[in-house]
């Protein structure tokens, strides 16, 4: 009576291991999408405060790009100067003391390609600024 009632127990036991493996797994996954989401945050936000910067300094919109994207290695080949929009064309025509901002726009990739677009109907777009005085 005892061994019956041990391999009912069992059975049980598979059953709702299969009920909560999928919550389980769901959870690590978004888990993890976090990090790396957030970690591509971090990233673009550095390139847009590098691009800013270099704006402001050297004056030219090329050189700035190129710091963004070069700033943020782990996002090549995927970020590009298209991604990196500077609100000045020149720091030598603006005002003294004119910000430059430099805004970095970044679709990223999910793990779980499709839920996003199926849940809201638009990519994952991640954005991000940056500003700093003319001159520095």
């Amino acid at each position: 009576m005892r061994i019956l009632s041990l391999r009912k127990e069992r059975g049980a036991a598979a059953v709702e291991f299969a009920l909560v493996l999928p919550i389980l797994l769901a959870l690590i996954l978004g888990i993890f999408e976090f990090g790396r989401l957030f970690n591509i945050q971090i990233q673009i936000s550095n390139a847009a405060r590098e691009a800013a910067r270099v704006m402001a300094i050297r004056d030219s919109v090329g050189e700035a790009q190129a710091a963004a994207i070069a700033t943020a290695p782990a996002l090549n080949p995927d970020l590009t100067a298209d991604q990196v929009s500077l609100s000045v064309g020149t720091c030598e025509d603006a005002p003294e003391g004119t910000p430059v901002h430099a805004t970095v726009t970044y679709t990223a990739d999910l793990i779980v390609p499709g839920f996003w677009e199926w849940a809201t109907g638009n990519d994952f777009t991640l954005q991000a600024e940056g500003q700093m005085v003319c001159g520095g």
